[in-house]
């Protein structure tokens, strides 16, 4: 019996595995609580942000507001990047990158030199969860190892 199970296992993980979604869904969309306090309204600053993945045009984006009524940033999603690392990754204008650290956080960067291959040096990074816990216990160190890690 203990064989069977464990030979049903191995002939349905592969199927499970790739049945489940590498493409960002609307479960990204909630409010999330950061690592670090940012600037939120006018030059107040907060440590909550509101997310929401949608369609812009042909593009899907990741759309980031301290508050309902706070200008937006927005960040497309990186297709061919996602695909490599197998999660979504997103990017922006001024050359912030969004990167999925698991379902419910993300890891925020800003490389310090867009063009260089190491990305472990950046000038900016942030954390975002849905987790308090998880928000709280993020560290500088902790986003620096994860990057490392992706890189690699």
């Amino acid at each position: 019996m203990k064989t069977l199970l464990t030979l049903l296992i191995l002939i349905l993980m592969p199927c499970m595995l790739f049945s489940q979604s590498k493409e960002p869904t609307k479960t990204i969309d909630g409010t999330y609580l950061l690592m670090d306090a940012e600037r939120g309204i006018g030059r107040k600053m907060t440590k909550e942000k509101l997310f929401q993945f949608t369609k812009w045009g042909n593009d899907k984006v990741l759309v980031v507001a301290a508050c309902q009524r706070c200008s937006p940033a927005m960040y497309k999603y990186q297709k061919e990047d996602s695909q490599a690392l197998g999660f979504p990754v997103f990017f922006n204008a001024i050359g912030l990158y969004m990167i999925t650290y698991d379902k419910e956080s993300f890891v925020m960067i800003m490389p310090a030199n867009k063009k260089s291959p190491d990305w472990t040096d950046f000038s900016f990074s942030n954390f975002y969860s849905k987790s308090k816990i998880k928000a709280n216990a993020m560290t500088k160190q902790k986003i620096k190892e994860f990057i490392i890690k992706i890189s690699e």
